[in-house]
C-alpha cells in the first residue's frame, strides 16, 4: 500500500488539510495510469512545446518530476479514483473493451487538468500565453474527442455530455443565485461539471441510473469539500484579487463591502479586520462543519451502493475535520 500525504499549497495553515489516504496497490497503479494520460497528452503538442509543457506543471502545479512524473499525486485521490472504484464494483464485473478504459481515463485526465487551468486563466493568475493558450484549446480537444467517442455506448449518452458542458460554461460566467455558504456550494458543483463526466458515463454502463446518482450525489460533494479547503488556505490571495470565496460569503455584509473595494485590499489594518471577524466569528469552524459534512454524507451514499474503497477514502479525507475541527 502507498500513502499519499494530502495536498497543500504553499504558505496555507498546515492544520487545514485532509487527512491522509493510504491507497490501495490496485489504486496506486492507476494513478499512475492517469499520469501516463498527461504524458500522452504532452506528446500531442508541438514537438517545440513539449519541454515547456512538462516545465510548467513542475513550475506552476509543483508536479513531482522525480523519481516519475506524478501529476495527480497533488490531487486529493477520490478526484481520479472514482474511476478505478467504478471499474471495480460489483466484484469488477464492469466489463469494459480496453478501449472504452483508455478513453475514460483520458477525458477525465484532462478534466482534472482543465479545471485549475481554466480557473487560473480567467482570474489572471496565469497570463493568456501561446504556451498557456496551446495547453488548455489541446486538453479541451482531447477530452470532447475521448468524451464523444465514450458516449456512444451509454443511452443518451451525447445529451449528458452536452448538459453537462452547458451547466459548466452557465456557472462559471455567472454568481451564486443565492448568496450563502450553501448557494455558493450549490453553485460550485455546476462549476465542476465537467469532472463529473466521466464518473456519471461509467456509472451508467456498470450499474444503471439509480448507481450513477449516487455517483453524481458522492462526486458532487467530495468536490464542494475540496473547493472549500482551498477556500480555508487560500484566504488572502482571494482578499487580495476580490475573489468571491467561502469567507466571503460567510462575513457580515459591511466586510463583504470592505472585501470588495480594490483599494482597501493592500490596507494591513482592513485584512486584519476582516482576519479577526474570521478567527473570531467562527467562521473556519462552520466551514470546516460543512466540509466534514460533506464528506461524510459521500462516504455514506458510497457506502449504500457497495464502494466500500472509494467511501474509505473519503473517510481518510474527512478525519482531521472529524476529530478536531474545532483546532483547524
Amino acid at each position: 500500500m502507498e500513502i499519499i500525504p494530502p495536498p497543500i499549497v504553499p504558505n496555507a495553515d498546515p492544520s487545514v488539510r485532509f487527512g491522509q489516504v493510504t491507497l490501495t496497490e490496485e489504486a496506486a497503479l492507476f494513478r499512475h495510469a492517469m499520469n501516463r494520460e498527461m504524458m500522452a497528452f504532452f506528446r500531442s503538442l508541438p514537438p517545440s512545446t513539449h519541454t515547456d509543457a512538462v516545465v510548467f506543471c513542475m513550475q506552476h502545479f509543483r508536479t513531482p518530476f522525480f523519481p516519475a512524473f506524478d501529476y495527480f499525486r497533488n490531487y486529493p485521490s477520490p478526484a481520479w479514483s472514482v474511476i478505478h472504484w467504478i471499474e471495480r464494483h460489483d466484484g469488477g464485473r464492469l466489463r469494459q473493451a480496453p478501449e472504452e478504459g483508455g478513453l475514460a481515463r483520458t477525458a477525465h485526465a484532462m478534466a482534472l487538468f482543465l479545471h485549475p487551468l481554466d480557473d487560473h486563466l480567467n482570474d489572471g493568475q496565469l497570463p493568456a500565453t501561446h504556451l498557456h493558450l496551446l495547453l488548455r484549446s489541446q486538453a479541451w480537444l482531447r477530452m470532447h474527442a475521448a468524451l464523444e467517442r465514450l458516449a456512444i455506448h451509454v443511452p443518451e449518452g451525447a445529451a449528458l455530455v452536452r448538459g453537462f458542458i452547458d451547466a459548466y460554461y452557465a456557472s462559471i460566467g455567472s454568481p451564486p443565485a443565492i448568496p450563502t455558504l450553501d448557494g455558493y456550494s450549490t453553485h460550485f458543483r455546476n462549476q465542476m461539471a465537467t469532472g463529473l463526466i466521466v464518473p456519471v458515463l461509467m456509472a451508467k454502463t456498470a450499474a444503471g441510473d439509480a448507481f450513477a446518482a449516487a455517483i453524481e450525489t458522492a462526486y458532487g460533494a467530495f468536490g464542494i469539500a475540496w473547493r472549500l479547503l482551498d477556500d480555508l488556505q487560500d484566504m488572502a490571495a482571494d482578499m487580495a484579487s476580490g475573489s468571491h470565496s467561502a469567507i466571503y460569503f460567510c462575513l457580515p455584509a459591511a466586510l463583504q463591502e470592505q472585501w470588495d473595494r480594490p483599494s482597501r485590499r493592500d490596507d494591513r489594518a482592513c485584512y486584519d479586520v476582516i482576519l479577526t471577524a474570521v478567527k473570531n466569528g467562527g467562521i473556519v469552524e462552520t466551514i470546516a462543519v460543512k466540509i466534514r459534512t460533506e464528506l461524510m454524507q459521500a462516504a455514506s451514499a458510497m457506502e449504500a451502493v457497495q464502494m466500500t474503497g472509494l467511501a474509505e477514502e473519503l473517510r481518510c479525507l474527512a478525519r482531521p475535520f472529524t476529530e478536531a475541527p474545532y483546532r483547524i
